[in-house]
């Protein structure tokens, strides 16, 4: 049996009271970020806050919208809330950014090694305590960082896309127009994220009338992805339904 330094038992039992006390209390923070598409000059912004909830478990709710470029050839182009391969893009896309910027865990403590065992031989495991110190630590960087264009393979995953998917539209009250356009052809240089405390964005249904018409429904007009472009819904450009 292990025995223990009475100071390190002392810490350990506070901070083992403070663990069991915060089960089920908010450690995972919700969040706003600004994306701002660089483009041919110019800068085009949008602000989307993500709600976190932990339960069994952990579930995130995007509020926002597509980001608006206006750009200087006189189209207007949307970068996307979700990619086709991805649906649940923009509750991820400030991660894919900042997490090189979240600094590594150091060396774990005695007192925490001492957690763990006692952890372990009670037949805990706190499947979101990585998760929920690489968030708080994320929502405190401050400055806007680069989205990079792919986001590495893992042992477990092909690479991914962290761009968004970029659209445009024939006839912009028209939704079966839409379009996709790749960034290098309308001029974009790059893409930042940043942490911010801005109210989101709303408005872009002045833009596209038929989302309030569409209630959140595919831009094909039927009741499933069959037969609308790239499998394309409202929500791809608001999270918001319009009812």
């Amino acid at each position: 049996m292990k025995h223990y330094h009475r100071p390190a038992l002392a810490a350990f039992a506070a901070i083992a009271s403070l663990s069991l006390s915060a089960c089920g209390d908010d450690r995972l923070p919700d969040y706003s970020y600004e994306m701002t598409v660089h483009a041919d000059g110019e800068t085009f912004s949008t602000v989307r806050h993500v709600e976190v909830t932990e339960g069994s478990i952990v579930t995130r709710r995007v509020t926002g919208e597509a980001v608006i470029i206006d750009h200087p050839n006189g189209r207007t182009y949307y970068a996307l809330l979700s990619r086709p391969e991805n649906p649940d893009y923009a509750k991820y896309a400030a991660g894919m950014a900042l997490r090189d910027h979240v600094a590594k865990p150091a060396s774990k403590s005695e007192v925490e090694k001492a957690m763990d065992e006692y952890d372990e031989n009670r037949g805990y495991q706190d499947s979101f305590a990585d998760p929920a110190k690489f968030l708080q630590a994320m929502v405190e960087i401050e400055g806007a960082k680069d989205l990079p264009r792919t986001i590495p393979a893992t042992r477990n995953r092909p690479p991914m896309q962290a761009w968004p998917m970029f659209v445009t539209f024939g006839n912009p009250d028209d939704p079966k127009t839409v379009r996709e356009v790749t960034p290098a052809s309308i001029g974009v240089e790059r893409i930042t994220i940043e942490i911010t405390d801005e109210d989101v964005t709303t408005g872009i249904e002045d833009r596209l009338g038929w989302l309030v018409r569409l209630k959140g429904g595919y831009l094909s007009g039927r009741s499933s992805a069959r037969g609308s472009p790239f499998g394309m819904h409202a929500g791809f450009f608001s999270s918001e339904t319009f009812e």
